[in-house]
């Protein structure tokens, strides 16, 4: 970084021109020379000089949010230019449902780090869309989770179908809905979206996939969002809300007091890996035959 950004970023930071001078390891008349010479360059006072310190002036805070951006976008180049080099070196990065963390992933994972101690890993929870586009951003290098419709074409990524899952209907226990006949009217009840897709996401989808996602979000029906699996399952057991969720947890649902609907019919989907490249490193591709298996 430039020295004039780090001195005037300093200086706004302390509030002090001395406590900036320790800071920086400098001299307190070399830092003021610094700031005076940064003032007459942009033609503007930065700084109050008080008795006590110094105090950005209006024009100061207009500097120092464009030094903070500067700083900020630093910091980011600093850690991607890390994390190449840790992916250089074997680590591998990795978004999961936690449905399927509950179902299979944990156990792959204990597979894989039994027979890789040396290579890192990262794991990140959420939904696909965010996922996606985490992937398309070079952030994970892999994700699992529901296939998704209507991806961008101009977004190439690969798709490895692994199994088809059903969509059960979860509710806490003594719901009325349980003494209701089968295909009782559910509707009335409010729903609950665990881990729900954000518009700022929806830039991966196509015209028709976008347009398809605005529909579903000017839905009427009250719901309830919540980014996380064990806080939904506290909102269903305190409510009469109705929580649409993968069947493959029956059972894992039942120990915590949360019951399946009886269905004649279900939503089905398939669950698979998404990569955004055809080819994958000798440890990523050993994670994925696990995954298979």
């Amino acid at each position: 970084m430039e020295k004039q950004y780090r001195y005037f970023y300093e200086v706004a930071r302390q509030g002090s021109i001395k406590a900036a001078a320790d800071k920086l390891c400098i001299s307190q008349p070399t830092l003021t020379t610094a700031i005076k010479k940064l003032e007459e360059l942009l033609g503007t006072v930065l700084f109050y000089r008080k008795s006590k310190g110094v105090e950005l002036t209006s024009t100061g805070w207009v500097y120092y949010r464009y030094v903070q951006d500067i700083y900020e976008k630093h910091g980011q180049m600093m850690h991607q230019l890390s994390d190449m080099k840790a992916r250089s070196q074997g680590k591998i990065k990795i978004g999961i449902g936690e449905a399927w963390w509950e179902c299979f992933a944990a156990d792959v994972i204990k597979q894989f780090i039994e027979t890789h101690l040396t290579n890192s890993l990262y794991i990140e929870f959420g939904n696909g869309l965010s996922m996606l586009s985490h992937l398309l951003n070079g952030d994970i290098d892999l994700f699992i989770g529901h296939e998704i419709e209507n991806i961008d074409s101009r977004n190439r990524v690969r798709f490895i179908p692994l199994f088809t899952e059903c969509e059960a209907l979860y509710v806490r226990e003594g719901h009325p809905l349980l003494n209701e006949k089968k295909g009782g009217d559910n509707s009335r009840y409010p729903q609950i979206k665990v881990t729900p897709d954000h518009s700022r996401d929806g830039k991966v989808l196509n015209d028709k996939g976008a347009e398809t996602f605005a529909l579903k979000a000017q839905q009427a029906k009250v719901i309830y969002e919540l980014d996380s699996l064990k806080a939904s399952i506290d909102m269903l057991k305190m409510s009469d809300a109705i929580m649409p969720y993968t069947d493959k947890i029956k059972s894992k649902m039942a120990l915590q007091g949360v019951i399946a609907l009886s269905t004649e019919q279900c939503k089905t989907g398939v669950v698979g890996i998404y990569s955004n490249t055809e080819v994958l490193s000798e440890n990523m591709e050993y994670l994925v035959d696990l995954f298979k298996h």
